[in-house]
């Protein structure tokens, strides 16, 4: 329990600042209008101090003076790096790593602080809950990170966060009482609910929930972690497997995982309980304010992820309704419409009825070969950009695709709820889908999951129509067939910001010409994408 992994003390360790006092005089003048420089500065003079001798109890001053500061700037700092698609861009990677940084030397420093607690400093018994508070929400909070950046958390943060909470059990702490003033709405904490809030938060999915969905659970847990207890027996009266985390592990705890070593069980009935009656009353027409949701909390977005935080947090694993198996194809993808539209139509988009002279080139062909050369045959997709990528699938089924573009396959970045176009080795044609979570790790690799669009894709073309838009060109579509076992219709996947009810549209159907709709239904929407239910106008 006493071997905390810090940086060796250094006689030539010479930081700004010495104490609390000093270190209040010296962010005086740290830059916090430029945050780039800003977290600089206070991540070299932090870990500066972490290198130099001093009392624990002076120490412990000094960092609780630099708190406020380093927050402001690193939620600052994190919006370089939030929102953004996958893979990183390099600056963003390098933010991202540089805010990763602070946190760990912010997490080191109270690490130093629970080196002279567990060495029986007399002058420190009394802030041990402090101390491991402090140093499990710092863990938390880099975690925290790895989820607003959609990258994979360490296995070394999963188990530094469950050893932290094993000192603080040994040390009799773990439900101390502490104040927290830098929490956004409640003060009252304990090393416990420090704990119980980093792991809540990963067994949430983070992957695939949005930003504001994120910051939304974070804010959430701030009280709701403490309705949840860590007990060293399994609950009683409980239907459902227990919930088991293992105190010398480096995973996310889970429903039926792996035999702990060092278990605990969580209790979630009070949490469970708190969920339900949210959930019934949202659904009777309570507003999210009224339940101290939040102002900002509309829905029904509101109770959808309630049903789904429940899911996760209070329920057994459901069984997939569709049984996924392993894999081990490659599979071909691509994201962006025009480049879906040509790889799905196997030919260059032009507006129908557009006579276009052939080249010299095409008319050889056509000499030489009787035909013009295919998308597999020319290097069209090369010049004009549209990069078909080389992914790996890992689980397979018929509503999903589990895959991984190491980072070593060159390849376009991807965002949650974009369209992709994807034919697996063993596919004759490129199935629509939709990126249903992201997530990239310490290597580069991009993991997705994808929700497969029912029914088989065409390549089509729409345009508007009505007065107002005479001689209006039509835009590249696609169009999928019913499938009536899942009760699902045609339908067509248009651009964003297409759909209207009852609006009438021109579908151009290669061989057959054009045909008017009525766009009757939303059925989904991605980010870059509206699938639309139809009806044909007589």
């Amino acid at each position: 329990m006493t071997d905390l992994e810090l940086p060796d003390l250094s006689a030539q360790a010479e930081p700004e600042f010495s104490d609390s006092a000093t270190a209040k005089a010296w962010l005086e003048n740290v830059p916090l209008a430029n945050v780039v420089a800003a977290q600089h500065q206070l991540h070299a003079q932090i870990e500066e101090f972490n290198r130099f001798g001093t009392k624990a109890i002076s120490r412990l001053a000094t960092l609780e003076a630099l708190r406020e500061a380093v927050h402001f700037v690193q939620i600052e700092q994190a919006r370089r790096f939030t929102n953004r698609a996958l893979p990183m861009a390099e600056a963003e990677s390098s933010v991202f790593d540089d805010t990763l940084a602070l946190w760990e030397q912010m997490r080191l420093g109270y690490l130093r602080c629970l080196e002279a607690v567990l060495a029986g400093e007399a002058a420190m018994r009394a802030q041990a809950a402090l101390v491991c508070q402090r140093a499990l929400a710092y863990t938390g909070l880099k975690m925290f990170h790895y989820h607003r950046a959609y990258r994979l958390v360490p296995a070394r943060e999963w188990r530094a966060l469950h050893a932290g909470y094993a000192r603080a059990e040994a040390l009799e702490a773990a439900d101390a009482a502490v104040k927290d003033y830098l929490n956004r709405d409640v003060n009252d904490t304990s090393p416990r609910i420090a704990y119980l809030r980093a792991v809540l938060l990963g067994m949430a999915n983070p992957n695939e929930l949005s930003q504001r969905q994120l910051t939304f659970v974070a804010f959430l847990l701030e009280r709701w972690a403490e309705k949840v207890e860590v007990l060293r027996k399994p609950p009683e009266d409980e239907d459902a497997p227990p919930l088991v985390l293992d105190l010398a592990s480096e995973l996310c705890p889970e429903r039926g995982g792996p035999q702990a070593a060092e278990p605990r069980y969580l209790e979630v009935k009070r949490l469970a309980k708190s969920l339900r009656n949210r959930i019934g009353l949202l659904r009777k027409g309570e507003s999210p304010a009224k339940l101290a949701l939040g102002e900002d909390c509309v829905q029904p977005s509101c109770e959808q992820l309630l049903v789904f935080l429940y899911r996760q947090w209070c329920q057994a694993k459901q069984p997939r309704g569709v049984e996924r198996k392993r894999v081990a194809d490659a599979a071909q993808a691509c994201n962006n419409a025009a480049a879906i539209h040509y790889y799905v139509s196997g030919r260059v988009f032009r507006q129908p009825g557009e006579q276009k002279e052939l080249t010299a080139a095409q008319k050889d062909q056509i000499a030489a070969f009787g035909r013009l050369s295919t998308r597999d045959e020319d290097d069209y997709s090369v010049v004009h950009g549209f990069l078909l990528e080389q992914w790996k699938l890992e689980d397979e089924s018929t509503q999903g695709l589990k895959m991984v573009r190491p980072a070593a396959n060159p390849g376009k970045r991807y965002i949650h709820g974009q369209l992709v176009g994807v034919r697996p080795a063993d596919a004759k044609g490129f199935l629509l889908g939709q990126v249903r979570w992201l997530v990239q790790n310490d290597a580069g690799d991009l993991y997705a999951g994808v929700r497969l669009l029912p029914g088989m894709a065409a390549a089509t073309a729409v345009r508007p129509t009505g007065l107002n838009v005479t001689g209006a060109k039509y835009v590249q579509a696609l169009s999928l067939t019913a499938v009536a076992a899942i009760h699902s219709p045609p339908a067509l996947v248009l651009p964003s910001g297409w759909f209207k009810p009852k609006r009438v549209v021109e579908v151009y159907v290669e061989g057959q010409g054009a045909v008017r709709v009525r766009l009757s239904e939303m059925i989904d929407r991605g980010s870059d994408y509206e699938r639309v239910a139809y009806e044909i106008v007589p």
